[in-house]
């Protein structure tokens, strides 16, 4: 994980470049306009007509969500918008399906197990598993799938250290790695399949036009019958595999057949029709927006993100903040919350998901003027005239870095929070507003003090990245911590193990992350989903994308209108 992709700065990415055309208004597929193209048996009940010609379903087992985008690229490995990756996340699998708190369970792959070393996986496919063709789900379209990654370079991971292959049985997938990754299962719940059978020798670069000409193959649990700019219309396929026939067995309500989407250009639109009473669902709304929107109807179900959000301080030798007491001094007087009630999320005790899997409980961190007080006295700090002073004598004065305000409001709070609050106590305290590049500049350097950084920890929280002493290297690291025995922590919770070994391990990792506070934690952001009162069994969850709560679309359930 480079630098930049800890910062999640939105740089673009090569499949950017990719243009693919959606001609007046619609994807062609098959030499046909998809908005006119007659659902294979139907998506039942009746349905309203909508731009493009797309009539969306109707009926009590069909649910209308609303998606802030247009399509763009929907298609594996290249969506872009959230048009595009909520009709991915409906109509692709994956080789494993990540649950609500992100751990890997059974998709296309139903089982899976690391040789005695970690560093090759061996996973069994379902042979249930097909293409909307007809075509089985193989082995090779994981292979595939892999190499165009490698070959996109997609941001945060290393698909290009993987080497797969089918196993001799010609049925299995063989994964090989040069070090132990216990997060492969995780990895690969985040890739959905492009079909080999359609695309192989082909250049990543050529996948998105030659997916234009071609009938949409997906492999998931649903499949799309009409497509244009302002809707898509689609229906459960029949067809599902074990897993996903175990989830609809439940006498709660009536499951989902078909679902419509609606596209919006603007949050203003998508409102609109919320509060009309038009969606059942709606995501991609920002925290403010959304919260009008409830008041309206509906409830607000927040998924929560991975993206942490926090100040990271530098500890390199020499540094004014060695010292945890200074940190844990700062913290105290934070106010995460104010930060969460103007901008959403929850708040952050370290940098994992309150949500995720391998979350675990930690010791709050001590509040207020006198906690802070006596933690600096205790690293020999004095006040007096109303300033603090070092051992050295010298007064205590800090920078916080910070992207603009205008484009970044939420890192921009984070820092006058903590300026004022500093201030106030009695260690003035500057914020400097810096452009993506120079902020890079500086921490990669080790040229800051403190700086607000919103840091994408993935589905698979492994925090070497942010922590190790080797993840320097590798443009990570950024706070330049140096510890051995942090170091053991940390390779221990990234070995492939049980889920209670896994949680185990983590928990150690936590609980000094929330001692020594590396970063100051502020918040995790979330995505608002708006639910309506007729869908059930929509639950929180952690998310890599707003639109990807769609994986659990089989667990939701319709009330009789």
């Amino acid at each position: 994980m480079t630098l930049l992709s800890l910062l999640r700065l939105r740089l673009p990415r090569l499949r950017r470049v990719i243009a693919v055309a959606l001609a007046c208004g619609t994807l062609v597929v098959g030499g046909m306009q998809v908005g006119l193209i007659t659902p294979p048996g139907g998506v039942g009940g009746e349905g309203f007509e909508i731009g493009g010609g797309v009539t969306l379903p109707s009926g009590p087992a069909a649910v209308i969500e609303g998606v802030i985008g247009t399509p763009r690229t929907p298609y594996p490995l290249f969506a872009e918008t959230g048009a595009d990756r909520a009709i991915v996340a409906l109509t692709y699998r994956a080789l494993t399906r990540l649950d609500e708190g992100g751990w890997p369970t059974p998709d296309v792959a139903t089982a899976w197990s690391p040789s005695p070393d970690g560093l090759t996986w061996t996973l069994g496919i379902d042979p249930a598993a097909a293409w909307d063709d007809g075509t089985p789900v193989t082995a090779s379209d994981a292979v595939f799938t892999i190499g165009i990654a490698a070959e996109l370079g997609l941001s945060g991971k290393y698909w290009e250290s993987i080497t797969p292959s089918v196993a001799d049985d010609g049925v299995s997938l063989v994964v090989s790695s040069p070090r132990a990754l216990a997060d492969l299962p995780a990895m690969l719940g985040e890739l959905p399949l492009l079909p080999a059978h359609l695309f192989t020798g082909l250049a990543a670069a050529d996948i998105p036009a030659a997916a234009a000409s071609q009938p949409p193959h997906g492999s998931g649990p649903f499949q799309l019958d009409a497509l244009s700019q302002s809707a898509a219309a689609l229906h459960r396929r029949s067809d599902l595999l074990a897993t996903e026939m175990a989830r609809l067995n439940t006498p709660v309500g009536s499951s989902v057949t078909a679902i419509g989407l609606r596209f919006y250009v603007d949050a203003a639109s998508a409102a609109s029709d919320w509060g009309g009473g038009n969606l059942d669902l709606l995501i991609g709304l920002d925290h403010e927006t959304a919260q009008r929107a409830v008041e309206r109807r509906g409830a607000d179900v927040s998924m929560s993100s991975t993206v942490f959000s926090g100040i990271a301080t530098n500890l390199r030798p020499g540094a004014v903040l060695r010292a945890p007491e200074i940190r844990q001094a700062l913290t105290a007087l934070l106010d995460p919350n104010s930060i969460v009630n103007t901008f959403g999320g929850v708040v952050a005790s370290t940098p994992v998901a309150p949500l995720s899997w391998a979350a675990t409980k930690t010791s709050a961190p001590a509040r207020g003027v006198a906690a802070a007080t006596a933690l600096l006295k205790r690293v020999k700090w004095k006040f007096a005239g109303g300033v603090w002073t070092l051992p050295s004598k010298k007064a205590a004065q800090l920078e916080i870095l910070t992207l603009p305000a205008k484009a970044f409001p939420a890192d921009a709070a984070i820092a006058a929070q903590a300026a004022a609050a500093w201030g106030t106590f009695g260690i003035p305290t500057t914020v400097t507003e810096l452009d993506a590049d120079a902020l890079a500049t500086r921490l990669a350097s080790g040229d800051f003090t403190l700086a607000v950084v919103n840091i994408n920890i993935g589905m698979e929280p492994d925090l070497y990245t942010l922590f190790g002493s080797g993840a320097i290297i590798t443009g990570g690291n950024i706070t330049g911590i140096q510890l051995r025995a942090l170091d053991t922590m940390l390779n221990a919770a990234r070995r492939p193990g049980t889920l209670v070994e896994r949680q185990a391990a983590a928990a150690v990792v936590q609980r000094w992350m929330a001692a020594a506070l590396y970063v100051l934690p502020v918040r995790f952001a979330t995505d608002e989903l708006l639910v309506g009162d007729r869908v059930q069994g929509v639950s929180p969850m952690v998310v890599s994308d707003p639109e990807s709560h769609l994986r659990a679309v089989l667990s939701f359930r319709l009330a009789a209108p």
